[in-house]
């Protein structure tokens, strides 16, 4: 039986925990508790998968492309200094594997391959969609971010992997650039393209302008 004072020490171990940095966490790892490494896969999973599945698209690979990540990171970590955010190297970890997957892929034989995404994209908005509004509206939401997940899908490689670095996560331009290895002008510039084009494209299937605000350009 936990006593009070017992769970009030468990509760303030764990706000301790929320309130430490990656690269506090990250040298908690490296000190061999595996639990900070736990921690740090809780904080960022999400924002990972989601970078992958809009680089790569859906797929039985896509599993295990995630897992690839995290495997590279639990290996690297000794490589990591420190003198970057520990979100800039993740980043720049899981889009190295994104593209090492899309080259063993292309090499691969012609198969099902892409067979789900469609589905997967018009899927992907059900958590934000409020269930309030009348179907019609909610149908409506539905195709315009599958919409909006197909005109992602079609930019550049160049130019999809800033505007996700940008637009689902918290890196700044420069901390984009430390990422992808590119000047801050650059990656700033391919998300001006990126942008045009996402407008060009809901544009053409829509007849309508639509705004797509950037973040911080």
């Amino acid at each position: 039986m936990i006593d009070g004072r017992a769970r009030a020490l468990c509760w303030v171990s764990v706000a301790d925990d929320d309130r430490q940095s990656d690269l506090e966490l990250l040298e908690r790892y490296r000190r061999g508790d595996a639990r900070a490494m736990d921690r740090l896969v809780e904080r960022h999973a999400g924002a990972v998968y989601a970078f992958a599945r809009r680089m790569v698209g859906d797929g039985p690979g896509l599993d295990d492309l995630v897992q690839e990540v995290w495997l590279k990171v639990l290996r690297g970590t000794g490589a990591f200094d420190g003198r970057s955010r520990f979100t800039t190297w993740l980043f720049a970890v899981t889009r190295n594997a994104c593209l090492d997957h899309a080259r063993r892929r292309r090499r691969a034989p012609p198969g099902a391959e892409g067979a789900g995404e469609a589905e997967a994209a018009a899927s992907a908005v059900d958590g934000v969609v409020d269930p309030g509004p009348p179907v019609l509206d909610r149908v409506a939401r539905r195709e315009l971010g599958a919409m909006l997940e197909q005109a992602v899908a079609a930019l550049p490689l160049e130019q999809r992997e800033v505007f996700l670095l940008r637009e689902h996560t918290d890196l700044s331009f420069e901390e984009i650039s430390a990422s992808l290895g590119v000047p801050r002008d650059t990656a700033k510039s391919r998300m001006r393209y990126a942008l045009a084009h996402v407008r060009r494209f809901l544009r053409d299937r829509l007849g309508i302008e639509l705004e797509v605000p950037p973040r911080g350009l």
